[in-house]
C-alpha cells in the first residue's frame, strides 16, 4: 500500500460531540497511530450532548449516576470539581467540602465537566501528534459512501460544503420528536425544558414515571411554586396564581422507580450471573440461551436475597412467573404512598453501607445479560423484551434522593398523583384542545400531556442521512458489535453507527455514560485495528 493510501485510512470523522463522541474520541486518541480526526456538531455547545446541555435542561435536573460511576475523560469528575474555584462552586451551591465521589450532580453541571474535559482531551491529542479539528455549528445533512471515501455534506456557518473521510462514526445522540403523538393524541415534548414551564397551572399529565418524568414534575413544581429544602426535609408551596396546578403521572403499571441505594464501588463480583459464567453458556450455543442465563440470575437472587424471593413466591422461578411476581410486588410497594417508606430504607442502606441484595443482584446482573443479546434467537429476543427488559428497566432507573424528596413534597401538597393506564388504555385529543386518556380508573382529561417516556429505539432506516440509508445492505437489520454498517456499495471507507435510537434496538442498556464509554471503546478499537492492519511490516 502506498503512503497516500495509508494517510487516507487515518482520516476519521465523528458526527456529534456529545458523550458517545467524546468517549469514542478518547479511545481513538489513545492509540499509537497518528490520526486526522474531525468532529462535527450542529450546535455551539460541543462536548456536552443534549441530556447535559444548558437550555435543553434546567440546572436542577439531576443525573442518576453518582460521580464515581462516570468514566473519566482526562480526569475524574471529583478531581475536576476540586480544580474549580469557589465562585464556580458557589454558583452550584457547592463548596470544596461538599464534593463527594458518591454524590449525584445536576446534568447541566456534568455538561460543564464534559465540555471542559473534551477540550482538554483534544489538546492532549494534539500534543500526542494527532490532528484534531472540532467544528461547531456544522450540521451534517448527508453521509454518502463512494468508491474511495465517505463523503459528508455539511451546512456550515458559511454555507454548504463537502468533506471526505475514510472512517465515519455516527454519534448523533438522542432523537426527540418535536411534536410527539400517541394514538390519536398530540403530546408535548419535554425538551427543551421551557416547553414544560410555559404551561399555565392546570390539569397536566406526565406520560411515564422514570427520571425523565420526575424531571418534568420538578420543573412544573419550580415554575408554579417553591421548594423549601432544609436538609432532608423538603416542602413545596404554590405560587398565588398557581393554585389550579394538578399533576398526574400516567404510566402502564402506575409505579415509580425506587430511590438510589448503597452498593459497593468498585463493584463486588456476583457469584453466579457473572461474565465468566455467561461466557461459558455462550460456548454451549444459542439453544435455550436466555433460559440458561436466567437460571444464573435466579441462582444469584436465591443465594443473595432468599427472603425477597420467598416473598415473590414459587412462580418467580420461571421467566414468565418472575416478571409477573416482580411487578405484583412492586405495585404493592411502589406507588407514591409507599415512596416515603422506600426512601427511608434507601437512606438507611446508605447510612449503614448495607446493600439491598435483590436490587444489587438485578442491577449488576442485567449488565451481564448484554453479553447474550446479540446471540438470542428471534423468539428469545421477544421474550427478553416482553418479560425481562421491563424488570431491568425498573431496577436500573434508581432516583437520586433529592429528586424523591421533591416528588414527595408535591405529593404531600396534594398536587401530584400517579395512575396506571392498564392494558386497555387509549389516548385522543379532546374538544377543548387537551388530551383524554382512558385509564383503569376511567377517562381523565388533561389540558396537556407531556411525553416523558424517554428515548425510543429506531431502525437504521430512520437515520437522517438519505444517501447512507439508500446504500445500506439491510436497512431493517439490528446493529451488532463493532457497529460497522453493512453497505450495498463497494467502498474503501467505513461507517460506524453509535446513534442512540439505532443502538437501542438491540442494546437496550446503552444510554448511561459508562455504556457510552464501553461502546466508544469497541468502535475505536475496530478502527485502530483496521489502520494497524494497513501498515506494512
Amino acid at each position: 500500500m502506498d503512503n497516500s493510501k495509508m494517510k487516507l485510512t487515518r482520516k476519521i470523522a465523528i458526527i456529534g460531540a456529545g458523550p458517545m463522541a467524546i468517549y469514542t474520541a478518547k479511545g481513538l486518541l489513545h492509540g499509537h497511530a497518528p490520526l486526522d480526526l474531525t468532529i462535527f456538531d450542529a450546535t455551539d455547545q460541543v462536548g456536552c450532548g443534549m441530556p447535559y446541555r444548558a437550555g435543553m435542561n434546567a440546572d436542577y435536573m439531576y443525573c442518576n449516576a453518582f460521580s464515581r460511576e462516570i468514566p473519566s475523560i482526562t480526569q475524574p469528575l471529583v478531581a475536576w470539581l476540586h480544580d474549580q474555584d469557589d465562585a464556580f462552586l458557589n454558583a452550584w451551591d457547592l463548596a470544596q467540602d461538599d464534593i463527594d465521589a458518591r454524590d449525584f450532580y445536576p446534568r447541566v453541571l456534568l455538561g460543564e465537566y464534559m465540555k471542559s474535559e473534551f477540550a482538554q482531551l483534544c489538546v492532549a491529542g494534539r500534543n500526542a501528534g494527532h490532528r484534531v479539528r472540532v467544528l461547531p455549528n456544522h450540521k451534517v445533512v448527508d453521509v454518502i459512501p463512494t468508491e474511495n471515501t465517505i463523503k459528508l455534506e455539511v451546512l456550515t456557518p458559511d454555507g454548504s460544503s463537502t468533506f471526505a473521510f475514510d472512517k465515519v462514526v455516527l454519534a448523533t445522540g438522542h432523537d426527540w420528536p418535536a411534536a410527539p403523538k400517541l394514538g390519536g393524541a398530540d403530546l408535548v415534548s419535554p425538551w427543551p425544558y421551557t416547553n414544560i414551564t410555559e404551561f399555565p397551572a392546570g390539569q397536566i399529565g406526565v406520560l411515564g414515571s422514570s427520571l425523565s418524568a420526575i424531571d418534568v414534575i420538578v420543573a412544573l413544581g419550580k415554575e408554579h411554586g417553591t421548594f423549601i429544602e432544609d436538609g432532608e426535609k423538603v416542602n413545596w408551596f404554590s405560587n398565588p396564581d398557581s393554585e389550579a396546578l394538578s399533576i398526574t403521572m400516567v404510566s402502564h403499571k402506575g409505579i415509580m422507580p425506587e430511590p438510589d441505594f448503597y452498593y459497593p464501588y468498585p463493584y463486588e463480583p456476583l457469584k453466579h450471573v457473572n461474565p465468566e459464567a455467561i461466557a461459558a453458556e455462550l460456548e454451549h450455543g444459542p439453544d435455550a440461551l436466555l433460559q440458561r442465563v436466567f437460571a444464573l440470575l435466579l441462582a444469584e437472587l436465591n443465594d443473595a436475597a432468599p427472603e425477597y424471593m420467598e416473598t415473590l413466591g414459587p412462580d418467580a422461578q420461571s421467566i414468565d412467573g418472575f416478571s409477573e411476581a416482580y411487578f405484583r410486588h412492586r405495585e404493592t410497594v411502589g406507588g407514591l404512598r409507599a415512596l416515603r417508606e422506600t426512601l427511608t430504607a434507601a437512606v438507611k442502606s446508605k447510612e449503614h453501607k448495607e446493600t439491598q441484595h435483590h436490587r444489587y443482584a438485578l442491577l449488576r446482573g442485567h449488565e451481564n445479560f448484554e453479553m447474550i443479546l446479540e446471540h438470542l434467537s428471534d423468539e428469545d429476543w421477544q421474550v427478553f423484551n416482553e418479560k425481562l427488559m421491563p424488570v431491568f428497566g425498573d431496577c436500573y432507573a434508581a432516583i437520586p434522593h433529592i429528586s424523591v424528596r421533591r416528588v414527595l413534597a408535591l405529593y404531600d401538597a396534594g398536587v401530584l398523583q400517579i395512575i396506571p393506564t392498564g392494558p386497555d388504555s387509549s389516548f385522543e385529543n379532546n374538544a377543548s384542545g387537551g388530551v383524554s386518556v382512558k385509564t383503569i380508573d376511567g377517562k381523565i382529561e388533561f389540558d396537556a400531556l407531556i411525553d416523558a417516556r424517554g428515548q425510543a429505539a429506531a431502525p437504521l432506516a430512520d437515520l437522517p442521512f438519505p444517501g447512507l440509508v439508500g446504500r445500506l445492505a439491510e436497512p431493517e437489520k439490528d446493529l451488532f458489535e463493532p457497529f460497522k454498517l453493512d453497505l450495498s456499495v463497494q467502498t474503501n471507507g467505513a461507517v460506524y453507527c453509535l446513534s442512540m435510537p439505532q443502538v437501542l434496538k438491540r442494546h437496550p442498556f446503552s444510554q448511561g455514560l459508562p455504556n457510552c464509554d464501553d461502546l466508544g471503546r469497541v468502535v475505536a478499537k475496530d478502527i485502530l485495528d483496521s489502520i494497524k492492519s494497513t501498515v506494512p511490516s
